[in-house]
């Protein structure tokens, strides 16, 4: 990583980023403001910490091209000349408050979804008019909605055991959507903060009725699979109620797409690799998780955001250093005992790859 020069400012809680094309700029959500690059927009949010969510809308949404940014409590309306209009309960008394944080642009409508399962929708080419009426409930298995999602053309509802699906019916009354029940799953949310999406790629914690933990990929409308093994498990199910403050992203790095898991407790940082099916760790030069709670990407460099200062940093994937700081990578195989308590003999170890400054040092434990 290389330290970035926005946003100005003393130290405050990172609370997510995103590269919007129709202004070719980064916004970045600081402690209880919002940046246009290095430009303070001017508004203040309800609150100064939990993560922010971003949607944009095309050019042709009846109010013109507009990024979304949500904090659960009110929705900020940004158009590509950086005007922010703050929409509420203040502006518009039927306006969803207290809502899940997600928000989506399906086919002219702003969606967001409440824990108690309702999916609500904005009026048409509209952000700022909303209708008592323009709900319906996610109800198949009766669990707390967590996070709601755009998949293709269908909503996905995440709830705390399930997941539901639904598309826009066009009906004339009340919501424009209808659920798929026999896409349902049975395969709860375990953190809407550990949910990342990059394109059709979907990565989540999940946990289902017995309490099991993992990690679970849903890639367009054809793959779902868990990808996580016990290891991953245990230490997924070992963070408990900490889970909640996990954080997570996903980055697109030299042909790979890689899933970061920060888990608070045990202040670890899982990797999935998504192309060649394998994970890894990462940390801090301490040992620590690697402290990131988002990512985003500009013409092509890679902007990650601290969590606990809000800084943001440049990543590069040819640069073997951190902030100008050499660091070590440790390689670690699955331990090898050919089935047997016999007594091994290790006769060469072959490494594959480039020698940049330092030494090679090799250990071997039993």
């Amino acid at each position: 990583l290389a330290a970035d020069t926005y946003p100005p400012g003393a130290a405050a809680t990172g609370r997510g980023i995103y590269y919007w094309a129709g202004t070719d700029k980064n916004y970045t959500v600081f402690a209880d403001k919002i940046w246009s690059n290095t430009t303070d927009l001017g508004v203040t949010l309800s609150g100064t910490t939990g993560r922010c969510w971003f949607a944009e809308t095309p050019q042709t949404f009846g109010q013109g091209q507009r990024l979304m940014v949500s904090d659960g409590t009110k929705l900020y309306s940004i158009n590509t000349s950086d005007t922010v209009t703050t929409i509420s309960t203040s502006s518009d008394a039927q306006f969803p408050t207290s809502n899940l944080g997600p928000v989506l642009y399906f086919d002219s409508y702003i969606v967001l979804g409440k824990a108690n399962g309702e999916l609500w929708n904005s009026d048409v080419d509209t952000a700022e008019a909303w209708t008592s009426t323009s709900f319906l409930a996610s109800e198949m298995f009766g669990d707390d909605q967590e996070a709601i999602l755009r998949q293709k053309d269908q909503i996905l509802s995440l709830g705390k055991n399930a997941v539901e699906f639904y598309f826009n019916n066009q009906g004339p009354v009340g919501s424009p959507f209808q659920r798929i029940d026999q896409n349902a799953i049975q395969i709860g949310l375990a953190s809407k903060n550990g949910l990342a999406q990059m394109g059709e790629v979907i990565l989540f914690p999940a946990k289902n009725k017995q309490e099991e933990y993992s990690v679970w990929l849903i890639d367009g409308l054809s793959t779902l699979k868990k990808v996580s093994g016990p290891a991953q498990e245990r230490l997924i199910k070992g963070e408990g109620s900490s889970l909640s403050s996990c954080t997570a992203f996903i980055i697109r790095s030299q042909g790979h797409v890689f899933y970061f898991l920060n888990l608070s407790s045990a202040s670890r940082t899982l990797v999935y690799d998504v192309t060649i099916d394998r994970w890894d760790e990462a940390a801090d030069t301490a040992g620590n998780k690697f402290n990131c709670i988002s990512a985003t990407e500009k013409n092509g460099v890679i902007y990650m955001q601290d969590a606990t200062n809000g800084r943001t940093y440049t990543y590069s994937p040819t640069t073997f250093q951190d902030n100008g700081t050499n660091f070590t990578v440790t390689l670690q195989t699955d331990k090898y005992n050919h089935d047997s308590s016999y007594c091994k003999h290790g006769h060469g170890l072959y490494i594959e790859g480039d020698l940049t400054t330092g030494n090679l040092g090799i250990a071997v434990s039993d």
